[in-house]
């Protein structure tokens, strides 16, 4: 095989490797939850507490009107009992109680209010929990699909690296240091293939001397636009 064409096998598996790297990181990324599934989480969360704030206000208005029953028994007790004679503190009853059923009714249309709150909030907290549970199942598919993608590049990678060390003891120094190179500045592409006579990379056309000493002699003749190496099928 000539010199060229081993770089250029060697390139091939390196640009494999590379491109499985770079997928790995990609995949790497993506194995966190997603931005739609920490929304939808966070809105379920929302509307459970939402729930939890609204029951212990109902409760504490249960326990306020309960509480005032017993205040409305207790002076309609001594209001109507005949115990009272006095006229002055008979009609300071009669304003505690009815200040009482007004505060009772308030009470009561409060809680009335709050039970209707809860009841749309169990609703909305119950679509979000489906739509929760339905981007979740979404996103543990994918992540199941990347975590088996992340794994067969691995092996991939593992035997591309050996491949690419086997391949680069058989290159001669002085030509992996100038593919290395050329590597390092062609964004991974040291080797050109010529395509119809012309630079695969580039599109130009290199001299005819160029293209008979390439056919010619075993030697690392690279384009003279792009610079690369060049070689031929």
């Amino acid at each position: 095989m000539r010199r060229a064409e081993r770089l250029f096998e060697l390139q091939k598996v390196e640009l494999a490797l590379d491109a499985a790297r770079r997928r790995v990181r990609e995949i790497d990324a993506q194995l966190t939850e997603s931005d739609a599934l920490r929304s939808a989480r966070q809105l379920d969360q929302h509307s459970r507490g939402r729930i939890e704030q609204l029951r212990v206000r109902s409760k504490d208005l249960e326990l306020q009107s309960t509480t005032l029953d017993d205040k409305i028994k207790s002076v309609d007790e001594r209001l109507y009992s005949g115990a009272v004679k006095n006229p002055k503190e008979l009609s300071d009853l009669q304003r505690d109680a009815a200040s009482l059923r007004r505060h009772k009714s308030e009470l009561d249309d409060a809680l009335l209010n709050i039970m209707l709150d809860v009841e749309q909030a169990d609703r909305e907290r119950q679509v979000a929990h489906a739509d929760l549970a339905r981007i979740e199942a979404g996103w543990q598919a994918d992540q199941s699909a990347l975590a088996a993608e992340r794994a067969r590049l691995l092996e991939q990678i593992a035997a591309l690296d050996m491949e690419r060390s086997a391949q680069r003891a058989n290159v001669a120094p002085p030509d992996l240091v100038a593919y290395d190179r050329l590597r390092s500045q062609k964004h991974g592409q040291a080797v050109a293939l010529l395509d119809e006579g012309m630079c695969g990379a580039c599109g130009v056309q290199p001299s005819a001397n160029k293209l008979a000493h390439l056919r010619r002699d075993d030697e690392l003749i690279t384009c003279g636009n792009c610079e690369r190496i060049l070689t031929a099928e």
